[in-house]
């Protein structure tokens, strides 16, 4: 029987144990015996000796460089090192896509001069909304700087905070979208509390489809999350979420994203895998 292998850190991997098990369900249905693997405390090397006869890599962790490495040993890695090296590290995301899609200007927050109050503070590296801070005056600069040492980067805020769109995209394509809002915090996200509403691919408007469009041209999406804001009522790309989360589509559609996922990548279409 055919290998498959789910990469996760040990707390998310806590936190997913609907989706992991739904990636388990899917890839069984079509011929794969599916094992979990937690890369914690696992070096490059020694997570390569447990994934090596795997015909199918689902890298559902953060960590690049393990997916770098697996590559170069002749494995296909879904999402490739590309993208999800990019979509963690919102200044290299600025700087691979500020030229394709319009883009909130982003800086490191070391870097002088500084934005105008209120900018928007966040860790480089952070996803889910957390740590991701309005800094209005001096005094909130100085508590952020304090309580978050990590690498981060700065933004201008965007007209319309509290509302987003995450346009789930699967083998480059547009799949559903979810429209966020939030009216208790400037972050519009699901988990923290925010409010969501389905829109089909048709409903999104020209603007957000062809930063979808854009965006996947640029990088090798296999299954992620396109996140667009307005500013001044145009759309702006404001980050890639991979690895993405499921939780919206499972609540407010019917759609399945792991099954849809691991049908991509072993379609003869798409000629990414061979089977």
């Amino acid at each position: 029987m055919k290998r498959a292998y789910i990469l996760y850190k040990k707390a998310d991997a806590d936190k997913n144990r609907v989706l992991i098990g739904k990636y388990f369900s899917a890839l069984g249905k079509r011929g794969f015996a599916p094992s979990l693997i937690i890369l914690d405390g696992l070096s490059r090397e020694e997570a390569y000796v447990l994934v090596s006869d795997g015909e199918l890599i689902v890298n559902r962790s953060r960590e690049a460089a393990y997916a770098r490495f697996f590559e170069e040993k002749g494995l296909r890695v879904s999402n490739p090192s590309a993208l999800n090296e990019t979509a963690n590290d919102k200044l290299l995301a600025y700087e691979r896509l500020k030229d394709a899609v319009p883009m909130l200007e982003t800086r490191l927050l070391t870097e002088a001069p500084a934005l105008p109050f209120p900018f928007v503070a966040k860790p480089a590296g952070g996803h889910g909304g957390r740590g991701v801070t309005l800094v209005g005056n001096e005094t909130e600069l100085s508590l952020y700087r304090s309580e978050h040492p990590e690498k981060s980067v700065i933004q201008p805020a965007a007209t319309d905070l509290g509302r987003d769109l995450r346009v789930y995209v699967i083998g480059g394509k547009p799949v559903f979208a979810m429209l966020r809002e939030s009216k208790t915090d400037f972050r519009s996200n699901y988990s923290l509390g925010g409010t969501a509403r389905a829109i089909p691919p048709d409903g999104l408007k020209d603007d957000e489809r062809a930063i979808v469009s854009a965006v996947a041209s640029r990088l090798p999406i296999d299954y992620a999350g396109v996140d667009i804001m307005r500013d001044h009522g145009r759309a702006v790309l404001n980050e890639i979420e991979d690895p993405v989360g499921a939780r919206m589509l499972y609540t407010f559609t019917v759609l399945d994203p792991a099954a849809m996922h691991i049908d991509h990548l072993i379609s003869k279409e798409n000629d990414i895998w061979t089977t």
